[in-house]
């Protein structure tokens, strides 16, 4: 049996500098706070029509990873129920990521995560990103077709075609 030993975690000034080049990619700005054993690094996308922001915490203690794509319309009552069957048909199969519903702020969100030792920084914060944006981009007329009255399956279908 061989034992794997984890490398080195970074430090705070490391993952904020790796975030911040890609936020500097997309011109975002960009603020950075921590709470308890999380940094996170919490961008405005102003100019997307359907999400407001991107959240990348990174998890100190775990060694871990995760990204948001927060959405910007907040989700009625009458459209919860929904919603909620939009979160599960998206998720349906998808690999990686997911696209869940908050109920303390009634948005949905795309979320992503990895662990921090499956390679460089830089390739992790970018492909947790990119993956995050893409599931956004691919699902983002469903989420407004539902939110419009559009039964849930065409939304879907729609766009998996």
């Amino acid at each position: 049996m061989t034992l794997h030993l984890k490398p080195d975690p970074p430090n705070a000034s490391v993952f904020i500098e790796e975030v911040s080049k890609l936020v500097n990619k997309f011109s975002w700005t960009m603020r950075t706070f921590e709470r308890e054993d999380e940094i996170v690094c919490v961008a405005p996308t102003e100019h997307d029509q359907m999400f407001e922001q991107i959240i990348w915490v990174y998890d100190t203690d775990r060694i871990m990873l995760r990204c948001l794509l927060v959405g910007k319309d907040k989700i009625k009552t009458k459209n919860r129920s929904a919603v909620l069957e939009l979160c599960a048909r998206v998720n349906n199969g998808l690999p990686f990521g997911c696209l869940e519903y908050s109920f303390e702020d009634d948005v949905v969100v795309f979320r992503d995560s990895t662990d921090l030792d499956w390679g460089p920084l830089e390739q992790l914060v970018e492909s947790i990103t990119a993956r995050s944006l893409n599931l956004g981009q691919r699902y983002a007329v469903a989420i407004e077709s539902v939110l419009q009255g559009l039964s849930v399956q065409d939304a879907v279908t729609r766009v998996e075609e």
